[in-house]
């Protein structure tokens, strides 16, 4: 077959992931797909996967895209006659202490909010399950009878002949040298001398995936990592299960370690603590279905703790170390989507080893998205936009990516952090935080506070009470009847002037952008569909001038979603973000402090407006409002200038507070937040924003407003009963004994001693309606359900 000279859709990389990716569109109808291989299909990871497929996730977007995976495998058989391996032996996962339990509760929890029933087993019967195994240690399990494993190379297969026979055309040994633009959009792939024209072009590299996007331009933060399991030969305890009979995968997290029966034998890996990352550049031009060098020395602590657990492993014999590199991300999160820098370029890789449990439904993902133009799911979490340039920097790939694999199986508590790739990105006022005590935590490159108690209010970490309460107790005190700096200095901020300028705005605003210089305007940036793609303040600074103030890891995204908006608007657009300080002085007595830093007049500003201020030697704006809903102003000061003013503002009597205090006081305010109450595929009508929406200035997702209808689901505040409640997100919500909902945001409220929330639900939106306060409800935590009252109103007004 001759490469062709054009093509609708080419895709790079014959993997599991790109099979999955030509597969899905072209069952939507799409043709002229052409998938490039460099070597042979399912060379380079694919093929050495252990296969294993969990339906339980900690997230609601993982749990649903696996599910689909496991569906479609099934079916796939059937429909292309090529095996996938599938088998139903269900998962074992132990706990060996009481935080590990809890977290597994917390899995079983999540997946009945989909209708996936798991059981809280005892050690006993967990022997029962797995008979090779040693319980003397383990507490309790959870078993999952719906899991099982594939063949990863027979999926791939699969996916590739159904594709095949919707009209994709396959290359292997074929690849890729270089990539093509026209402006800023893809235009072209290179292979030697051939080129290929092409409207889109899906980057599905596997491990070689950064380098081949850095051909366009393209940022693809992700870097490999080597990955260890054994195989032994057959075993007589495997044997005496039978013959056909399967063990369950085997999870034991707190020992690093998963194990499953393999060709009467085992298969034993492990998510080492210190693990070992691997350029690709150490990697020859010509590796194919290639493995790296044994290293005995670096897995024998993991092979101590699967002899602890399975006693048989003792008298095995090992046929093989596997050691093969797989791509990891920063956050442990895959990524996908179109890159922000070149339309036209999807993106999708750094799989974190579950790319055999995620391509399917990931491939389905990105196929729609590629079509659409637009997500049609909740991919937040797995978003290429949540990346910023600055983050596909190598040093800081080298130094977290090992982390990221070491940490697979920790405990996700609420205040972790990673330690590694820190200091990247610092507020213009770090060193005043960091002298006043500040515990940070590492979020999109920037070093946030958390609070102020240094370690030793934060570690241990736990799910229960957790050690910072106290100290964050002290930060809202003052946020509400004190004076406290919020560094919120990872704010994106966009400059944006031009004659068209308002006209621009209103276009890509919900909100009416034809307001008062001086004024400062709260809106959310929708899509087509009327979600919620950022929610935002902007001010009018002059007739063609304003600034956007962004949340943190949002500037990425919007940038884009102005960039497409364009169109023929005479309107430039400009980053500042490290150009400028945002400091938050919030509570009873922020006035005074803000005027005691100088002798010139704070300006009497009504809520929304903002004015120039000087503070101290520093001379900024000050904008009154705060996302805490307590009283006070947001400081904007050039950033050279930004520690004169936190240093004139402390000398004032201003103490500091951190997110766990700001978070509170959102939470109680009814204040939505991106990523939580606000996401691509929530309305601001089911949001409780609609005040927002200004109809009739043709904006962005107006129509799709419009033709909504009344909203079936929207955000509610909720307080728990019982004080030792303690939710973190997406736990399911009951009423009337069916699940009617999920936790969004939740925080300890400090002004009722016990759990708030904000959640959305799907019923009884009617009675709720009716009422200001509505019982009933039960939020189920690690397998134990907790009473809690509801309210459209804020937690703080009707509680």
């Amino acid at each position: 077959m001759t490469l062709p000279s054009t093509a609708r859709t080419v895709i790079i990389g014959g993997g599991v992931i790109g099979c999955s990716i030509a597969y899905h569109l072209a069952r939507e109808g799409r043709k002229d797909i052409v998938v490039l291989e460099r070597s042979k299909l399912t060379s380079g990871t694919t093929w050495h996967a252990a296969g294993l497929v969990r339906r339980l996730r900690p997230s609601a977007t993982l749990t649903k895209l696996i599910n689909y995976s496991i569906d479609l495998y099934g079916e796939l058989e059937r429909e292309t006659g090529q095996a996938t391996g599938w088998t139903q032996t269900g998962s074992l996962t132990l706990a060996t202490n009481e935080d590990r339990l809890t977290n597994i509760k917390r899995q079983v929890s999540l997946g009945r909010a989909f209708g996936l029933e798991a059981e809280v087993v005892d050690a006993d019967r967990a022997k029962e399950l797995w008979p090779l195994i040693e319980v003397d240690d383990v507490i309790g399990a959870v078993w999952s009878p719906a899991d099982g494993r594939v063949n990863p190379s027979d999926v791939a297969l699969a996916l590739s002949k159904g594709a095949k026979a919707r009209g994709v055309k396959f290359f292997e040994d074929t690849r890729v040298t270089g990539l093509q633009k026209k402006g800023d959009r893809i235009s072209g792939v290179e292979i030697g001398e051939h080129v290929i024209e092409a409207e889109e072009v899906v980057i599905a590299s596997g491990l070689w995936s950064r380098e081949v996007a850095e051909m366009a331009g393209a940022h693809m933060p992700l870097y490999a990592c080597e990955h260890f399991y054994i195989l032994t030969k057959p075993l007589a305890e495997v044997q005496a299960l039978g013959k056909g009979v399967h063990l369950p995968t085997l999870n034991d997290q707190d020992a690093y370690l998963y194990a499953r029966d393999d060709v009467e034998g085992l298969l034993v890996g492990s998510f080492e603590p210190q693990a070992k990352g691997i350029s690709t550049r150490d990697l020859p031009a010509d590796f194919s279905f290639d493995l790296l060098d044994e290293d005995w020395d670096h897995f024998m602590p993991m092979m101590e703790n699967a002899l602890r657990r399975i006693p048989a492993l003792e008298t095995a014999e090992v046929r093989m170390l596997l050691n093969g590199p797989e791509s990891f991300t920063l956050d442990s999160q895959f990524m996908l989507g179109e890159s922000p820098e070149v339309p036209g370029l999807f993106l999708m890789g750094g799989m974190n080893s579950t790319g055999i449990a995620l391509a399917g439904g990931a491939g389905k993902a990105m196929a729609e998205w590629i079509i659409a133009g637009e997500p049609t799911m909740e991919l937040n979490e797995a978003d290429i936009r949540r990346f910023s340039p600055e983050m596909n920097v190598l040093g800081a790939l080298e130094a977290r990516i090992p982390e990221v694999l070491g940490r697979h199986y920790d405990n996700p508590y609420p205040g972790r952090s990673m330690d590694t790739a820190r200091g990247q990105r610092r507020s213009p006022i770090h060193e005043g935080l960091v002298a006043a005590g500040a515990f940070f935590e590492a979020r999109g490159g920037w070093e946030r506070a958390l609070h102020f108690g240094g370690d030793a209010a934060h570690l241990p970490l736990t799910f229960a009470a957790p050690k910072w309460r106290d100290q964050v107790a002290r930060e809202v005190d003052a946020c509400r009847n004190g004076a406290a700096i919020l560094d919120q200095s990872a704010f994106g901020k966009v400059v944006v002037q031009g004659p068209d300028a308002c006209a621009f705005l209103n276009r890509l605003c919900a909100a009416q952008m034809d307001i008062a210089e001086g004024r400062i305007a709260y809106t959310q940036i929708l899509n087509a569909r009327g979600g919620v793609e950022s929610d935002l303040t902007v001010q009018r600074h002059g007739p063609e001038t304003y600034l956007m103030i962004l949340g943190a890891g949002e500037v990425v995204r919007v940038m884009k979603r102005m960039r497409d908006t364009k169109s023929d608007f005479r309107v430039e657009f400009t980053d500042v973000t490290s150009g400028y300080a945002v400091i938050g002085l919030v509570g009873g007595k922020a006035r005074d402090v803000l005027q005691a830093t100088s002798n010139a007049p704070v300006p009497e500003l009504k809520r929304f407006g903002f004015a120039p201020v000087e503070i101290g030697l520093a001379r900024g704006w000050a904008g009154r409002l705060s996302f805490t809903g307590e009283s006070g102003y947001e400081l904007y000061v050039a950033a050279d200038m930004a520690m004169a003013a936190h240093e004139a503002l402390v000398a004032a009597g201003a103490s500091h507070a951190g997110l766990f205090a700001s978070g509170s006081l959102r939470i109680e305010s009814g204040f939505r937040a991106f990523g939580h109450e606000l996401t691509p595929g929530t309305s601001p009508l089911e949001a409780g924003l609609g005040a927002f929406c200004a109809f009739g200035t043709r904006f962005v997702g107006e129509e799709a407003l419009a033709k909504a209808g009344p909203p079936k689901r929207q955000i509610v505040s909720l307080l728990f009963d019982d004080p030792n409640a303690i939710p973190i997100h997406d736990e399911p919500i009951y009423y009337d004994g069916r699940v009617v909902g999920q936790i969004t945001s939740a925080a300890w409220s400090y002004r009722f001693g016990r759990s708030a929330a904000l959640a959305m639900i799907t019923a009884p939106l009617d009675l709720i309606a009716g009422q200001d306060v509505m019982t009933g409800f039960e939020v189920e935590i690690a397998c134990t359900r907790y009473a809690a009252k509801c309210s459209l109103k804020p937690a703080k007004e009707a509680f």
